[in-house]
């Protein structure tokens, strides 16, 4: 029997037989009320029946058991039917056509649901196959794009290692020979490519290239020292725990090659403590020795001044190393004017622009805050102005922002700016301790870790930094007045109650050409996630570390 002959039949068989004898098949019990409590009023359901009637011809024993069932005959009612009892001769007319019309309806209607089923079918079978296909065609597409990437990233390797040959161009006199011009060799501008990459963001592409390059022994000590110096100052960038002995490495370097200016920004990297170290003065002396001789101490000078206020504690050590080995330049870190700005006093800045020609520290700050591109960067160029005609008012500007928002002075005294978009979900609810997070027993999220990565990114040169939490982060975070707090600052933006933070983060760094900051993998956003550089990231005692993937 078909399926659609064992849907009629089921229609004419008792319910408690048919589940007694489905209680001795438990599969297919199973499979036929699934969705559905099993009982006796379930196998009224059309669906049920069409589920039992598919599964019978796939169950000889149980069919063969169902056919055995006589088929259920309504019981005639105690009170005698007076159309029953009659003779044949006596019932009258025929059954009316109305009930054969009734009937031709209802066989019509059954036939248009099988040809309904058969189409359903059909197109079930096509978007399984369309399906199939569609995924046959993504993984040769990505195929084919790791091929490509490949051959172009070998392509890239030979390039490198190729040296070009020397060019020679003879006079057209036959008895003249010309001198022999050598093409410029490729080392001579790798520092100023890293520099420029560098100045980009691209951190993690020079941290490749430097480890590449520094293999090679055959390097010029200028070259080396630059490649040396890019690959400190992108470690310093990525918070990396070795960035302070490269710096100090650099600084050596650039000493070598006879670049005091270099090696004193290198130098000063490498200040992360009290008092520097004895190998740390051995350099500086070394340095001052070799400024003098160069006549560049006034230059020195201006240099370490400018980071007065970038980076203080670096600053503070300097002076401590000055006092022991530089002793004999007094004028080397002249002291400052003694001029102090509170918060809300005006200063008009020479721009041309209105909306900052007169600006406080506190208006900075907000615009910092809130990563109003147009309003910093008119900001660092009226500053920047303002430092050539009076520097001492300049300064003392940006003390005032530093007692307001220290890492507001970075981003309106970097050489770069880079945008980055931030998953604050995931960053507070970051674990830095693995062992931490097998006691833990409920999520929580820590405010004073999105503070500090805030502040990391701020003082490595990313600006604006666009934080985007999930909205039921304010209920599960420890301190939920701080978090408040940012939230009203501006400084962290929430999605709307019961959406995810997912689409707009995707969103806004489409939109910034930013990297995402988070430790999710963008894969599981599937193609929209296509083209968006990710950075991941450590928080260990409030101290950040970015991972370049």
């Amino acid at each position: 029997m078909t399926a659609e002959e064992w849907r009629e039949r089921l229609a004419t068989l008792p319910q408690k037989e048919i589940q007694r004898l489905l209680k001795s098949e438990p599969l297919v019990m199973a499979q036929i009320s699934a969705g559905f409590r099993p009982g006796v009023e379930t196998l009224k359901n059309p669906i049920v029946l069409k589920r039992l009637a598919e599964a019978l011809p796939k169950n000889p024993k149980l069919a063969e058991a169902l056919e055995a069932v006589p088929i259920h005959e309504p019981v005639p009612s105690a009170s005698p039917n007076p159309a029953r009892t009659l003779p044949a001769s006596s019932l009258g007319d025929p059954p009316s056509s109305k009930e054969g019309e009734l009937k031709a309806k209802l066989r019509e209607q059954r036939a248009a649901l099988r040809e309904r089923d058969a189409e359903l079918t059909e197109l079930r079978a096509r978007l399984g196959q369309c399906e199939k296909e569609r995924d046959a065609a993504l993984v040769e597409r990505d195929s084919e794009r790791k091929a490509r990437e490949t051959r172009e990233a070998q392509l890239e390797r030979e390039r490198r290692r190729k040296v070009p040959e020397p060019v020679v161009v003879k006079a057209s006199a036959p008895t003249a020979t010309a001198p022999t011009l050598a093409a410029e060799p490729p080392t001579s501008w790798f520092p100023e490519a890293l520099s420029r990459l560098l100045q980009r963001g691209h951190d993690a592409t020079v941290l490749a290239l430097c480890r590449e390059l520094l293999t090679d022994d055959s390097l010029p000590l200028v070259a080396r020292a630059g490649i040396q110096g890019a690959y400190a100052a992108a470690l310093d960038s990525l918070g990396a725990p070795d960035a302070v002995a490269q710096s100090r490495l650099a600084a050596e370097a650039f000493l070598s090659a006879g670049q005091p200016l270099e090696a004193s920004e290198a130098l000063l990297r490498s200040f992360t403590r009290n008092t520097p170290s004895t190998a740390e003065r051995a350099l500086l002396q070394k340095l001052l020795a070799m400024a003098e001789r160069r006549g560049e101490l006034e230059a020195l000078s201006q240099s370490w001044l400018r980071q007065r206020l970038t980076r203080p504690a670096a600053f503070a050590c300097l002076t401590k190393g000055l006092e022991s080995v530089g002793k004999k330049y007094p004028s080397l870190l002249p002291e400052p004017r003694a001029t102090t700005l509170v918060p809300d006093a005006t200063v008009a800045l020479p721009t041309t622009s209105k909306s900052v020609a007169t600006v406080t520290a506190r208006k900075l700050v907000q615009a910092v805050d809130e990563g109003t591109v147009a309003l910093v960067s008119q900001a660092r160029a009226g500053l920047q102005a303002l430092r050539t005609s009076d520097p001492g008012l300049a300064d003392a500007l940006l003390e005032a922002v530093g007692r307001l928002s220290p890492p507001s002075v970075a981003t309106l005294t970097a050489t770069r700016l880079r945008p980055i978009v931030v998953d604050a979900s995931n960053v507070a609810r970051h674990i830095g301790d693995p062992l931490a997070a097998l006691v833990t027993k409920k999520a929580t999220g820590s405010t004073t870790q999105l503070v500090a990565l805030r502040e990391f990114l701020l003082l490595h040169g990313f600006f604006p930094v666009i934080c985007i939490a999930d909205a039921n982060l304010r209920h599960v975070v420890t301190d939920k007045a701080a978090y408040a707090a940012l939230v009203e600052r501006h400084i962290v933006r929430e999605t709307l109650p019961g959406t995810s933070a997912d689409e707009l983060l995707l969103t806004e760094a489409h939109a910034h050409s930013a990297p995402l900051l988070t430790n999710d993998r963008l894969a599981d956003w599937g193609k929209q996630a296509d083209g968006i550089e990710r950075l991941g990231f450590t928080i260990h005692k409030n101290t950040v570390t970015l991972l370049p993937v």
